[in-house]
C-alpha cells in the first residue's frame, strides 16, 4: 500500500525532530504492507529570507500531491511577525483542514513531571482536544488602519460548527468516550451563542453521550483542578489553541505535544506543536516525541491504521522507562540527545512490528 508523504522539516529545532519521525515511518515501511514514498516540501522562515515567500507555490503543489504532511516548526527571530507562521495558515486554509486533533495524555512514566499534585492527577490525563481550525479570529480576516486601530473578525459559520461538532461526537463514539464537553464564551460572544446552539442541536443526535457546556475562562481552571474529567473536548480556533497548550504542559512537557491538522479523507498535516525552540536549536537536546506521537495521529486519522498507531504509541511509552531528553529528565535514567531518543523509540517499535 503505497503513501506518498510530504515532508516540511522547516526552521529550529524542526530540522532534528522530523528526521526522527522518518525513522520511524522507515520502520513501518519495513515491517509492514505500508510503503512511503517521501518528497521534501520546503516552507518557513529560512525559506522567506531566501525567496521572500515562506510556503513556495512549488512546496505546497507537493503537499497537495501527496497522502499525508510530517510538519516539522516553522519562524526564525528576527524576522518581521507572523511572515514565516502564515505558510501554516494558507496550508489549513488551502487544504481546508478543519480539524485541528491534540491529544492530552499524561503517561505513567511521567507522572514525575507533571506539575500538578496527584490528587489533582486523579485516575489519570487522557483526552483529545478537537478544535476548529479554519474560522475563528484565525481566518485572519481585518487588518490594520493608519497604524491605529487593528481588527480581526471571529468568524463563526453554521457549516463550520456543524461540521467540527460532528466530527468531535464521531471521534468520541469511535473512542468509547461517554461526554463531549464543549468550550465556549457564550455569556458575552455572538459567535459562541451559534457555537453553543449548534452544539446541542447536533448533540441530539447522540444520546447515549453525555453533553457539557463549559466557559473558557471556566475551563482554564478546571483544567487544572480536574483534568481527569474530560473525553472529548470541542472547541473554536483560538480557545482550542490556548487549551490545548495548557494541557500539553500537564503531560510534563511541550516536547511531548502532538497534533493533526485533519480534513477527513483528504490531506492532512500531523505536526508538534512545540515550535522551533531556538534557544535549543542545533544542540541535539530537543524531545522528538511529539513528531513521533504525530505519526501515531498520521496511522490511525489518515490510514486508518489503529493497531499500528498504538503500536507507535506503545513504543514511546517502554521508550520513556529508560530513557529521556533533557525537558523530561529523571535521575534515574539516561538522558538522551534528540537521536538518541529517536533511537531508542525506533527499537522498540522494531521490536513489537516483529512480534
Amino acid at each position: 500500500m503505497k503513501k506518498i508523504i510530504s515532508v516540511t522539516e522547516g526552521d529550529g529545532v524542526g530540522k532534528e525532530v522530523v528526521p526522527e519521525g522518518i525513522k520511524i515511518l522507515k520502520v513501518i515501511d519495513e515491517y509492514t504492507e505500508l510503503d512511503f514514498e517521501f518528497q521534501e516540501a520546503p516552507a518557513g522562515g529560512a525559506i522567506w529570507k531566501k525567496y521572500g515567500e515562506s510556503l513556495p507555490e512549488k512546496s505546497f503543489e507537493t503537499i497537495k500531491n501527496s497522502d499525508a504532511l510530517l510538519f516539522g516548526a516553522i519562524g526564525l527571530s528576527g524576522l518581521p511577525q507572523g511572515v514565516a507562521e502564515i505558510a501554516i495558515l494558507k496550508i489549513r486554509q488551502g487544504l481546508d483542514l478543519y480539524v485541528n486533533l491534540r491529544p492530552i495524555k499524561l503517561y505513567d512514566a511521567l507522572k514525575d513531571r507533571c506539575p500538578l499534585k496527584e490528587e489533582y492527577i486523579g485516575n489519570g490525563i487522557d483526552f483529545y482536544v478537537v478544535r476548529e481550525n479554519t474560522e475563528g479570529l484565525y481566518a485572519n480576516i481585518g487588518g490594520i488602519l493608519r497604524n491605529s486601530v487593528a481588527q480581526n473578525v471571529m468568524v463563526c459559520t453554521r457549516e463550520g460548527c456543524e461540521r467540527i461538532v460532528k466530527f468531535a461526537f464521531e471521534f468520541a463514539k469511535r473512542k468509547g468516550h461517554k461526554k463531549v464537553t464543549s468550550v465556549d464564551k457564550a455569556n458575552i460572544l455572538k459567535p459562541s451563542q451559534l457555537w453553543r446552539d449548534i452544539f446541542h442541536e447536533i448533540g441530539e443526535l447522540y444520546p447515549n453521550i453525555q453533553k457539557e457546556d463549559v466557559y473558557i475562562d471556566a475551563f482554564c481552571q478546571w483544567l487544572i483542578r480536574t483534568p481527569y474529567a474530560y473525553q472529548t473536548v470541542v472547541t473554536e480556533n483560538m480557545f482550542g489553541d490556548i487549551i490545548s497548550d495548557e494541557g500539553a504542559f500537564l503531560m510534563g512537557s511541550l516536547g511531548m505535544a502532538s497534533s493533526g491538522n485533519i480534513h477527513p479523507g483528504k490531506v492532512s498535516m500531523y505536526e508538534p506543536i512545540h515550535g522551533t525552540a531556538p534557544d535549543i536549536a542545533g544542540k541535539n537536546i530537543a524531545n522528538p516525541i511529539g513528531t513521533i506521537l504525530s505519526l501515531k495521529l498520521m496511522m490511525q486519522e489518515s490510514f486508518n491504521q489503529q493497531k499500528l498507531g498504538n503500536e507507535i504509541e506503545n513504543a514511546v511509552e517502554e521508550a520513556l522507562t529508560e530513557g529521556r531528553t533533557i525537558d523530561i529528565k529523571n535521575p534515574k535514567l539516561k538522558t538522551l540527545s534528540t537521536k538518541e531518543m529517536g533511537d531508542l523509540i525506533s527499537e522498540k517499535l522494531k521490536k513489537r512490528l516483529k512480534k
